[in-house]
């Protein structure tokens, strides 16, 4: 380093020894005329690998694309070539010591007479850098799995899009991954299981991927896969079963083993899209084929799909129009005792009479509102329409005074925490008699609930409501179920009832199942009772009670009046005995 030109260098020198910042004084020829503490301690070996002359240094300078300067493009021969630099984000890459530092530079040629020709300023940024890759880190990823979240998915979907301009004919795929039965796992063991699944899951994922395969989570349960530059849409599916077998595979968590299965939409892509999110809501819409029709793991999205899908958004605007318009009606299915064939009860079934489409039965609509919740306004419209109707019939034909009223009631109405009390405000304002009142209560609910379940079927019971489950057999643990919780009758499935006279096999599970009622205190109904022999077969089993076909199908209001008024008629004018000759 040079003298002082002057009396009062050593004052400034001493100054610029203290600043926070590396300052870096230069001749013409790049050699180092003044560098002061800090840009000693930052630049090991001197100042060459910055453009100024010295020694071979021991770090590399790249700029903010990491991309390696060499030769008039490093800072300091940016500056004798009398350029400015101001704030200029750059990397130093040392080897030895192995470290990296983000830094800025600022400087400007110096003018006039002199042997300094350049200042350089350096102001490490490493720790600012850091916390803002952990900002991107948190914004782009979710911080449970670490996988890209949403918002950084739909980028990578943008740039895949934006690559078809160039090639339109590259192939790729999106996967939309939902898992199953994740909320019964949240709910019953516990969100800490639930987190640990997720993590497990998301390590699974990863293991079946290549590292250039984009995999995110988008929240909740449903995470994504980006597979580009496929060779044919085969690959694709290969990977969804591939995906699917290590999802299915058994977990180990908090000591407990948990099993969970995954529903795989596959969208092709992406010369059809225009936009990510069309192309993520079509990769949704294959997968919800997976959940109405569980058949295969996975299903591919075609443009059918779209009018389904377009047909299923229609029906769910126009449901909630039903809901307010009065739309919705009620047919009622009697229920017979097999011995007499003697009506006792109902059971309530829902109909839409649309404006356009005319009457709708449940299998075109309730699936809908099951997905969007409105299946709780219209579950508690059905109870209570069908404890007005029974009450208005009872007063109108005191022969229906006994008769009860079966009546379904959904997983989602057994969230709600005033359960219990809506349904007595129901009979309160209906003035329908508890007792004569079913509900009847799928094995899905009581999966989705478990434990958490028992306390509420104990206070329904206590109100002298009956409590059916219905569609027995086709659950998952019918037989622990009828030991747990507090029911009166099972509804045997109509699959059991089907050819159970010629099929052995199950005629022997409908007979366990009537005996195994009949030992645990349980009146049994049967469902899809539709010929004679079916009839005289349940006879035979000693079961109680029957609806299907044989005796009728769910009918109208009206047609239950005129049917109850006919048996008033005859039993007030019964026909003439003809005598023998």
């Amino acid at each position: 380093m040079s003298q002082p030109p002057c009396p009062d260098a050593e004052m400034y020198l001493a100054v610029l020894s203290h600043l926070p910042h590396a300052v870096i004084v230069v001749d013409a020829a790049g050699a180092l005329l003044f560098s002061n503490a800090p840009a000693q301690a930052l630049l090991p070996g001197g100042v060459a690998g910055l453009g100024g002359c010295g020694e071979p240094s021991s770090y590399q300078v790249l700029d903010g694309h990491h991309r390696a300067l060499a030769g008039a493009d490093l800072p300091l021969n940016r500056l004798l070539g009398g350029q400015c630099l101001q704030d200029e984000e750059l990397l130093l890459v040392a080897s030895a010591p192995a470290c990296t530092h983000w830094i800025t530079a600022t400087g400007r040629p110096l003018a006039g007479p002199g042997q300094a020709a350049a200042l350089l300023v350096l102001q490490d940024i490493s720790a600012a850098k850091q916390q803002e890759a952990n900002l991107l880190q948190q914004a782009f990823h979710d911080t449970l799995t670490g996988l890209p979240n949403r918002d950084l998915f739909m980028d990578r979907l943008g740039h895949a899009l934006a690559r078809t301009h160039d090639q339109p004919q590259v192939l790729m795929a999106l996967l939309f991954i939902d898992l199953d039965r994740f909320k019964v796992i949240n709910d019953n063991l516990g969100h800490q299981v639930g987190d640990d699944l997720l993590i497990e899951i998301a390590a699974r994922l990863r293991s079946q991927l290549r590292p250039d395969v984009t995999i995110a989570r988008l929240g909740g349960d449903e995470f994504a896969v980006l597979l580009e530059d496929m060779a044919t849409s085969s690959t694709a599916i290969d990977l969804a079963e591939q995906i699917q077998a290590a999802i299915a595979q058994p977990l180990l968590l908090q000591q407990q083993e948990v099993y969970v299965e995954a529903s795989i939409g596959i969208a092709l892509g992406p010369a059809a899209y225009k936009s990510a999110s069309d192309w993520l809501r079509d990769a949704d819409v294959a997968m919800y084929q997976i959940k109405d029709n569980p058949s295969h793991a996975w299903h591919v999205f075609d443009n059918s799909l779209r009018v389904q899908q377009d047909l299923r958004l229609r029906t769910e605007i126009d449901l909630r129009q039903a809901l307010m318009s009065n739309e919705l009606r009620l047919h009622y299915q009697p229920i017979v005792m097999l011995n007499t064939e003697e009506i006792c009860g109902f059971e309530a079934l829902v109909r839409w009479q649309h404006p356009t489409r005319g009457l709708l039965l449940p299998g075109e609509f309730i699936h809908i509102a099951e997905a969007t919740g409105l299946i709780i306004p219209l579950g508690w419209w059905v109870l209570a329409e069908a404890c007005r109707q029974m009450q208005a019939w009872t007063l109108a034909f005191p022969a229906m005074a006994n008769f009860t009223v079966s009546v379904n009631m959904s997983s989602k109405q057994f969230s709600q925490q005033n359960l219990v009390e809506r349904i007595q405000q129901i009979l309160a304002e209906t003035g329908f008699s508890a007792n004569r009142l079913k509900i009847e209560i799928t094995e899905g609910v009581l999966i989705d609930h478990s434990d958490s379940i028992i306390d509420t079927l104990e206070q329904i019971k206590a109100l002298g409501i009956k409590l059916l489950v219905d569609d027995f057999g086709t659950g998952y643990s019918s037989l622990s179920y009828l030991h747990r919780f507090p029911f009166d009758c099972l509804k045997i499935d109509r699959s059991f009832i089907e050819n159970a006279d010629q099929d052995f096999e199950k005629l022997e599970i409908l007979q366990s199942v009537v005996r195994l009622a009949w030992n645990l205190g349980l009146d049994v109904v049967a469902e899809g009772v539709e010929t004679t022999r079916h009839h005289a077969q349940l006879k035979a089993l000693r079961c109680e009670l029957g609806q299907g076909y044989l005796f009728s199908r769910p009918l109208a209001p009206t047609a239950i009046e005129a049917m109850m008024a006919e048996k008033i008629a005859q039993r007030l004018d019964p026909a003439p005995v003809t005598q023998a000759s």
